[in-house]
């Protein structure tokens, strides 16, 4: 079968399916689906707002840690190259050793406190889901939204389906 033939055949089909199936009027076909902005929904908010100050609290906590270690490392590796003329180069290279040594603990301290900053932000969106979700089924329900889909998932929509404002309205 040629290529032309496999087009006009599958196109064909997807004519006559609904047809097949018994479902030849399109009102019964069609799925209204909705969008919400949940990013938007957490710095709109005032429950968003709220949860994102106490994300920012813990992650400036979180960088004046990491700031200060940084720092000691800096004064530590600016001693050793001011000593590096005077000292024996077997202290020289145990001390160099302790600075690496301490670099590969920063990098693992940085590296810790981002895991635990991504762990803190997924749990805030969750947070502020959980308090929409209830918001969500309701606004559904009201407008006929068969499915909603968050707008990070979303290529584009029309304006017309975004009900993010109807859902920060309502959140608090």
């Amino acid at each position: 079968m040629n290529r032309a033939a496999a087009i006009a055949a599958l196109g064909l089909g997807l004519l006559l399916s609904p047809l097949v199936m018994g479902q030849a009027d399109s009102a019964e076909t069609s799925v209204k689906i909705g969008v919400i902005d949940l990013e938007r929904t957490l710095y709109e908010t005032p429950a968003g707002k709220r949860a994102n100050e106490a994300f920012d609290k813990a992650r400036k906590v979180k960088q004046a840690e990491l700031d200060k270690q940084q720092k000691d490392l800096q004064q530590y590796a600016a001693q050793l190259d001011k000593q590096a003329t005077v000292l024996k180069p077997d202290v020289l290279k145990v001390k160099k050793a302790d600075l690496e040594k301490k670099f590969i603990e920063l990098q693992q301290v940085y590296a810790k406190l981002e895991r635990e900053l991504t762990g803190e932000r997924t749990t805030l969106v969750q947070s502020i889901l959980k308090k929409a979700s209830p918001i969500i089924d309701e606004i559904a329900k009201a407008e006929g939204v068969d499915l909603i889909v968050d707008q990070a998932a979303v290529v584009w929509a029309a304006p017309t389906i975004d009900l993010t404002p109807k859902l920060n309205a309502r959140m608090k």
